[in-house]
């Protein structure tokens, strides 16, 4: 049996995060021109161990078969959107897995809607920038993945940022 993969956090004012999911985009968000930002790996592979951990692309830089093989040993999920608005397709992607116990952490346009309404939305300002809609739909700005995915490890940042 699987063991279930939860992060609870409780902020001192009153709003309680428990996630079993994390969505993040590929390009632009973990990756700078189709290449990993450096210290990103070893953190989804800590991170896997307590979330469920979901990769959503268009494959802009066409590098989701090459990236495949470095999750094959992990139950860290790939899922490559269709062509069309990837936007309404991450929501659904959110919608299908529980937008209530799911963070998401993206920087484009795309990743609005599903920002705006997962648990928890972190937008990631990073070298290939970040759309203003991301931004505004988001609950937190990090100008470095790296930094937002330590959050959910170390979540008394966590606390810090966003208690009232």
């Amino acid at each position: 049996m699987a063991a279930i993969k939860n992060l609870e956090v409780d902020l001192p004012c009153g709003i309680f995060y428990n996630l079993t999911n994390l969505i993040l985009d590929l390009n632009g968000t973990l990756t700078v021109d189709g290449h990993f930002i450096e210290g990103v790996l070893p953190r989804l592979r800590e991170l896997s161990q307590f979330l469920n951990i979901f990769i959503l692309t268009a494959d802009t830089n066409q590098t989701v078969d090459e990236i495949t093989p470095l999750f094959q040993d992990t139950d860290i999920k790939i899922h490559k959107l269709e062509s069309g608005r990837g936007d309404i397709q991450k929501l659904s992607f959110l919608e299908k897995i529980g937008r209530e116990k799911t963070a998401a952490i993206g920087n484009g346009t795309n990743d609005a809607l599903m920002l705006r309404e997962a648990a928890l939305g972190i937008c990631v300002l990073g070298p290939e920038g970040a759309a203003v809609d991301a931004i505004h739909a988001s609950r937190a700005l990090f100008l470095n993945i790296c930094d937002a995915l330590d959050i959910f490890v170390k979540t008394n940042r966590l606390i810090a940022t966003l208690r009232k």
